[in-house]
């Protein structure tokens, strides 16, 4: 076998290894998920304008410390951000550490069938150290309809209603078909993010996004 002969076999085994490289990186390629972003649904609670660049969709727990410590920054950054960003607040009552989280839930959903779910979610916030650890916290919740001028016998009614359970276990549902393990746990236009550590860098994010 001749140098030449030599040099065109190895040419053409070269080639034929990029080749086959190309094929299976491309059907890997075909063969891949990309991740799926997260949607806003019907069924969601909203805070914004439809057309808002930037949409937050938040999994909380009413009794969780963390989330009581970022309502206050993520109220402000709404305030700061106005038409240009939407919020969305899904339940995710991590029922096995906290024992109000469910019932907590759920009376935010019973505000939230007489048009005030976020005025309920300001509420349970502000006062958790009120309710969190007690046995029994439904004469707060009801306090705490009492002072948004709710009908009180709806809302004691809806508190443990099918449709009010039936929408948190949607949004707890959701939570775990995500793989969420841990409130709070944030999307901003439909992808997870590693939780902001203060103010300026949720700031910076939501900056970030509205300019890309």
């Amino acid at each position: 076998m001749n140098q030449e002969t030599v040099k065109s076999l190895r040419n053409t085994v070269v080639f034929l290894i990029v080749v086959a490289g190309l094929v299976f990186g491309g059907l890997r390629l075909l063969g891949s998920k990309p991740q799926a972003l997260v949607e806003v649904s019907p069924e969601d609670w909203v805070k914004g304008e439809d057309l808002a660049q930037v949409t937050l969709i938040e999994y909380s727990d009413f009794q969780c410390p963390a989330c009581a410590a970022y309502y206050p920054l993520i109220n402000q950054i709404k305030d700061d951000f106005g038409d240009n960003l939407k919020l969305v607040y899904r339940h995710f009552p991590l029922t096995s550490i906290h024992k109000n989280a469910l019932v907590s839930a759920q009376a935010a959903e019973a505000a939230g069938l007489q048009g005030k779910l976020w005025e309920m979610h300001n509420a349970l916030f502000e006062h958790q150290a009120d309710w969190s650890e007690l046995d029994d916290p439904t004469s707060k919740f009801i306090e705490y309809a009492t002072n948004l001028e709710l009908d009180i016998e709806k809302f004691a009614n809806d508190l443990a209603s099918d449709e009010v359970n039936q929408k948190v276990k949607d949004d707890l549902d959701s939570a775990l078909d995500l793989k969420i393990n841990a409130t709070p746990t944030f999307f901003m236009n439909g992808k997870r993010i590693t939780n902001p550590k203060n103010y300026d860098a949720f700031k910076s994010l939501i900056e970030k996004e509205i300019n890309e």
